[in-house]
């Protein structure tokens, strides 16, 4: 079985400067509209958001609430910052079957070295054509030079997926369509910005469901400006920097993607200061 490898989500989510011009920063309409199924700023999918934020809500607190049952992995957990590079990483196969048994999917293959894909930080591996549990990529040598809470969000995020693609293929409900179609259109997908890229569904939902699990787990103090758009991380409040169902109830502002391009402006500025 051939399987097909996605370009890293980690170039896209940390700070690649090949998205530094606007045109390559924020959401393209006419990309989008090609397949509106696959995006989270489709008007047409504000009932997809509303189930998956929800879905993704139930979802993080019981990740969590698994990994304080194992006692041991959540006090090192919480000293997480205080442990080596090696000590964290260690720790990740015992949160990935923590994990995969919350989501209560067949376990894709875990492979954390440097050969597999030397040029990819991570990456999360499969083939539309052949749908199976799929490969959880983590590359320790790109990790370790990127911020303290990397290995442990992209374990988080790329594990999502698997959870993801195994529920599109599998169901037929709202969440499993909008998948499905976030997965087939990524497969084939060129000429997407930094912004097209991030809002699939898959993206989308895979970035807020780390990054609120890691808000939880640090009581609100996790705060990575990298992590996905503004559209899946979480202020201090625990609230999503950008909610784009907030921002649907205000339609005299223009479409939902360019009320969102218009927010991105802040990431953007965070993200190329020298701009």
């Amino acid at each position: 079985m051939k399987l097909t490898h996605l370009f890293s989500s980690a170039c896209l989510a940390l700070s690649c400067f090949v998205y530094a011009e606007p045109a390559k920063f924020y959401a393209n309409e006419a990309l989008q509209k090609q397949t509106p199924t696959a995006y989270a700023l489709s008007e047409s999918n504000i009932p997809w958001l509303e189930q998956a934020h929800k879905q993704r809500q139930l979802d993080a607190e019981k990740l969590v609430n698994a990994l304080k049952q194992n006692k041991a992995l959540y006090k090192k957990l919480m000293n997480w910052e205080a442990l080596s590079f090696e000590q964290r990483m260690a720790l990740l196969p015992e949160v990935f079957a923590i994990e995969i048994k919350s989501f209560a999917i067949t376990a894709p293959t875990l492979v954390i070295n440097n050969t597999l894909y030397p040029q990819r930080a991570v990456n999360f591996v499969f083939d539309v054509r052949y749908p199976g549990a799929g490969l959880v990529y983590l590359n320790p040598d790109k990790l370790k030079e990127m911020e303290v809470y990397a290995p442990l969000a992209f374990l988080l995020h790329e594990t999502r997926h698997a959870y993801q693609f195994q529920l599109a293929f599998k169901e037929q409900n709202l969440l499993a369509k909008g998948y499905l179609s976030a997965f087939k259109t990524q497969s084939n997908l060129s000429g997407a910005s930094f912004s097209d890229f991030l809002t699939l569904l898959n993206e989308y939902e895979a970035f807020q469901f780390g990054n609120q699990v890691l808000e939880l787990l640090t009581d609100g103090k996790f705060e990575s400006a990298m992590m996905g758009t503004f559209a899946s991380q979480f202020n201090e409040h625990n609230h999503l920097k950008i909610d784009l169902l907030e921002l649907a109830k205000e339609p005299q502002k223009g479409s939902l993607l360019e009320r969102f391009n218009a927010a991105m402006k802040e990431q953007y500025k965070l993200r190329y200061p020298e701009k």
